[in-house]
């Protein structure tokens, strides 16, 4: 009986240890991809710029918001990831944000997802891709392509379309009227 319960423990103990690398591999990749510097010169006036300086200025450089070139859909999936990352952008300015990113760091003329070789139209690699390239090129959510990742990540490689049906979060629709698009 001493051993059921050494054993169930040792099971909570290896799911909280999968969590924690994770995470700290997340907040790792976060803090090495975009620096901790933070740089307030260099972006052009308007409506949202102090919102960008308060922001995302306190985290990482401005730099990486001034180099990125990314559509509305793309940059409201930034900012909605970053605040899921703990950003604290009130519901009032999310908008006002997105809108200043996109006006100033917009794309020239890629298509959204393009400079990832995700666009729209093309193939998807539901296996390898990461959460920004499958918000990008499936209009998901940045909730649902963090569930996807994550859900592969705790399960392995999807190998149809239908497996990622059983991911909770995920609209099915959004995932069925992509199903010709996905590549295994």
């Amino acid at each position: 009986m001493m051993f059921a319960g050494r054993r169930q423990a040792g099971v909570v103990f290896e799911i909280m240890i999968r969590y924690l690398t994770m995470f700290f591999t997340t907040l790792i990749s976060f803090v090495l991809a975009f620096g901790l510097a933070v740089d307030t010169k260099g972006l052009p006036p308007g409506k949202g710029q102090e919102i960008v300086q308060q922001q995302c200025g306190g985290c990482h450089a401005l730099k990486v918001v001034t180099s990125k070139k990314a559509s509305k859909q793309q940059w409201s999936t930034v900012v909605d990831q970053m605040i899921t990352r703990g950003a604290e952008v009130p519901d009032e300015d999310i908008e006002t944000l997105v809108d200043y990113l996109t006006k100033n760091f917009g794309p020239a003329t890629a298509p959204a997802g393009a400079e990832k070789g995700h666009d729209r139209m093309g193939p998807v690699n539901v296996n390898s891709a990461t959460t920004a390239e499958l918000a990008a090129a499936l209009d998901l959510s940045a909730a649902e392509s963090a569930s996807i990742v994550s859900y592969r990540e705790q399960n392995g490689n999807f190998k149809q379309w239908r497996d990622l049906t059983k991911i909770p979060g995920v609209e099915i629709k959004k995932i069925e009227s992509n199903k010709d698009r996905l590549v295994f």
